[in-house]
């Protein structure tokens, strides 16, 4: 098995653990965060109704938006069985969207599974963007373990969930550091 699976499933226990999240935090009211669907057009359906030809009409932004108090939140799943996470499974367009969300006064991120420690990372846009700019001038191509910052080591809580919202607050107070 490769580090990334080559298949559009590459993320899937992160998602499933990631949806669970959010479904806690949907019924205790601390926030509203859903899963983006990837738009699918359908060419043809057999006689089960079971569709046998379709394509994705365009490219999907992100996996995750929503809104945490009145916050706008964006983020994308990725899981590695590296100790650094490839920058090629990050796409320009996506990068566009965060860029765009984080303008306009919300806040984007990935979160990161490094399974060979069994790790989880919210790894900032700001942070992101500084890796993805450098590589397309030549530099390094992925983003090391070692330079994940602990502020934003996601820890699971004792009902299973990745509890991963508390680390908005200090995402904010990047944020704020940042300007200065």
């Amino acid at each position: 098995m490769t580090a990334w699976r080559s298949s559009g499933h590459r993320g899937d226990a992160l998602e499933d653990l990631i949806l669970l999240s959010n479904e806690y935090y949907r019924k205790h009211k601390l926030g509203r965060i859903d899963k983006v669907s990837t738009p699918i057009k359908v060419v043809e359906i057999n006689k089960e109704g079971l569709i046998c030809k379709g394509f994705f009409e365009k490219r999907s932004t992100v996996d995750f938006h929503g809104l945490v108090q009145g916050l706008g939140i964006v983020f994308d799943a990725k899981e590695t069985n590296l100790k650094s996470i490839p920058l090629s499974n990050i796409h320009e367009h996506q990068m566009e969207y965060m860029k765009d969300i984080t303008e306009q006064g919300g806040m984007a991120f990935l979160i990161v599974h490094f399974k060979f420690c069994d790790a989880y990372f919210l790894l900032p846009y700001e942070d992101l963007e500084v890796y993805f700019s450098e590589s397309r001038q030549g530099a390094r191509k992925s983003i090391p373990y070692k330079a994940m910052d602990d502020r934003f080591k996601i820890h699971r809580a004792s009902n299973g969930i990745l509890n991963y919202l508390p680390l908005l607050n200090v995402y904010l107070d990047y944020k704020k550091e940042l300007k200065r």
